[in-house]
């Protein structure tokens, strides 16, 4: 989330958005808006077009049909109808000359009359028939009489389709009674003729238009070769069971806009199919020549704008770098100046190597004047110990602590004479000149002298060393940085508290840095915050008493802690970071030391 954040948070990135947000998705909203609203005009302009057409349709249609039936409603009551009708089957004679009459009187007056009409049929609920067709027709022959009458009180059935000599043939079937005898009038129309009557429906180029019957046949369609057959499989799903109404369909993999009707009078629905491709051609034409000269306007402010931009952000990003090597202490790190641009990216990319320049020059006068302080320091420390040793006679302090172990020895008094021993051995290690660095092995020698002289006086203080003596000598400390130590935890631990010494522990063990020692007493130990100044104290590597944290010198001497501050100065000085103190804990039960100090150089030890 926050590589996500950092990286739309740059110029570049604020830039590409702005510009999606308020010019590209804008464009491509309203143009989809524009697009489909366009369509939905077209297309509802289509519905209402195509619905015109198909109801001018249905009105032709019905009017034929009831023209139809009207022109044949005089030969119904014909007197040669009437006359044929009550025939008896079993007189041939009379039934063939009314037969050849009505043939010649009727039919051929029906047939000539109307050129679309085929055949025109009677049949008698006697079992008799009249035609012309009985000798042209093969299906006439075959005709199943009950399918082809009328299925409920209406008169007239419109839904019989066949084919005949390659032909569509529809056939409208009319019951009537003539003096309580049931007859069938059956007229054949050529489909052909139908079509050729109402061809001007469906003005589209590819559109058409097709009719199917109550029983789900194609009755009229543009492909003569679909007429008789069924009709298509979403015709059941969308519009079975609908008078009317408008719908987008699949068919083939084409999309396609339905417009359809139901006839009340004949009971056919009208379709209207048109491709919705049909539809929106030049839609798409314009959509995509608009898209064009989208791109390349959009391309031409890209490469003009965008470029400017790319060129300023690409120098703050290249700034940006440079900072953050700058921060992080490499102050030889330039920027490239191109020669003859003087704009703002020139003067910033010389303000930025000016201002390196200048701090390079900064950091080196602030190293080279804190080398020198250390220096002084070292030197007013080192002369300061020197006369301080100057000022006690070695000699005589020797000759009289050999005086007083004399007589020690001579009147038995063997703990005078340990202490007058240890006092040399120790006043010897304190004064002697020398090299200030010494190992380890051999300040612990000198604390244990110390710590001897401190168990004559405390009987019962317990001193506990652990750490291995062979280590020791592999570590580098500076001459009494461990006694001041010993000392603090007597002063501080034990006397000021007024509890009577009762234990100094002193272990160290190899640490990844050096080696660690540990001072540990019982006493009272100090105030938190007096710890956590010193913690702070000796993590923020000040160099002066003047640096102690928040307070003055003076008080830092009122404090009684100045002796460790001095101990951790000398080997930070000397040995540098990590090395020095550091106060593990400090309660009413103990105090705890830590000395960091630095392996001898060199030297590879089990340290």
């Amino acid at each position: 989330m926050n590589l996500l954040m950092l990286k739309f948070s740059s110029i570049r990135a604020k830039f590409i958005l702005l510009f999606t947000f308020f010019f590209l998705l804008p464009f491509i909203l309203f143009g989809s808006m524009w697009y489909h609203r366009s369509t939905q005009v077209i297309e509802d302009n289509a519905v209402a077009s195509a619905q015109k057409s198909i109801q001018q349709t249905d009105r032709y249609l019905n009017y034929y049909f009831n023209d139809l039936e009207r022109s044949t409603l005089p030969y119904i009551t014909h007197p040669l109808i009437e006359a044929f009708m009550k025939l008896s089957p079993d007189d041939e004679y009379q039934r063939y000359i009314i037969t050849a009459q009505i043939q010649n009187q009727v039919i051929d007056q029906v047939i000539y009359g109307k050129k679309e009409i085929y055949g025109f049929s009677i049949y008698s609920d006697s079992g008799m028939s009249v035609s012309n067709l009985s000798s042209t027709m093969d299906y006439w022959k075959n005709r199943d009489i009950v399918k082809l009458e009328p299925k409920d009180v209406r008169t007239v059935s419109y839904n019989s389709v066949h084919w005949e000599n390659q032909s569509p043939i529809l056939t409208i079937s009319r019951a009537f009674t003539v003096k309580n005898t049931k007859g069938l009038l059956l007229i054949d129309l050529r489909i052909k003729d139908i079509s050729a009557l109402i061809s001007s429906v469906g003005s589209s180029q590819t559109g058409l238009t097709w009719i199917a019957n109550a029983e789900d046949t194609i009755v009229l369609h543009p492909d003569q070769s679909l007429i008789g057959g069924p009709v298509p499989d979403w015709y059941y799903e969308h519009i079975k069971n609908q008078e009317q109404g408008s719908l987008i369909v699949e068919d083939s993999g084409v999309k396609k806009l339905v417009v359809f009707e139901r006839s009340p009078l004949t009971e056919w629905t009208l379709i209207s199919e048109v491709p919705l491709a049909e539809l929106t051609g030049d839609l798409f034409s314009l959509r995509n020549v608009t898209i064009i000269v989208f791109m390349a306007v959009s391309l031409i402010a890209l490469l003009v704008v965008g470029g400017f931009s790319l060129r300023l952000t690409n120098a703050l990003s290249n700034m940006r770098r440079l900072m953050k090597r700058a921060g992080s202490g490499e102050m030889f790190v330039r920027a490239h100046v191109a020669q003859g641009k003087q704009d703002e990216l020139y003067e910033l990319y010389e303000s930025f190597n000016q201002m390196v320049e200048q701090l390079q020059r900064l950091i080196n006068e602030v190293h080279a004047s804190e080398l020198r302080e250390k220096e002084l320091v070292i030197k007013q420390r080192e002369t300061m110990l020197k006369s301080m040793q100057a000022q006690i006679n070695p000699h005589f302090l020797y000759n009289t602590l050999e005086v007083i172990n004399s007589y020690a020895i001579l009147e038995n008094m063997m703990p005078i004479s340990r202490m007058a021993t240890s006092l040399a051995a120790l006043f010897r290690y304190s004064i002697t000149s020398g090299s200030e660095e010494v190992s380890l092995d051999e300040e612990m020698a000198h604390i244990q002298t110390y710590l001897d002289i401190q168990k004559e006086r405390f009987e019962e203080l317990t001193v506990e060393f652990q750490f291995n003596r062979a280590d020791l000598r592999h570590i580098q400390t500076l001459r009494l940085t461990i006694q001041p130590l010993v000392e603090n935890a007597f002063r501080h631990g034990y006397d000021k508290h007024e509890r009577y010494p009762e234990f100094i522990g002193i272990s160290g063990e190899p640490a990844p840095e050096g080696y660690r020692l540990l001072i540990m007493d019982k006493g009272g130990g100090m105030e938190p915050d007096v710890m956590d100044g010193l913690n702070r104290m000796f993590a923020s590597a000040k160099e002066s008493e003047s640096d102690w944290p928040g307070q003055e010198p003076d008080r830092a001497n009122s404090s009684g802690h100045v002796g460790l501050w001095n101990v951790h100065q000398r080997l930070r000085l000397r040995f540098g970071a990590p090395y020095g103190l550091h106060i593990v804990k400090s309660d009413q039960e103990g105090t705890w030391i830590e000395v960091r100090l630095p392996k001898r150089e060199g030297e590879n030890t089990g340290c």
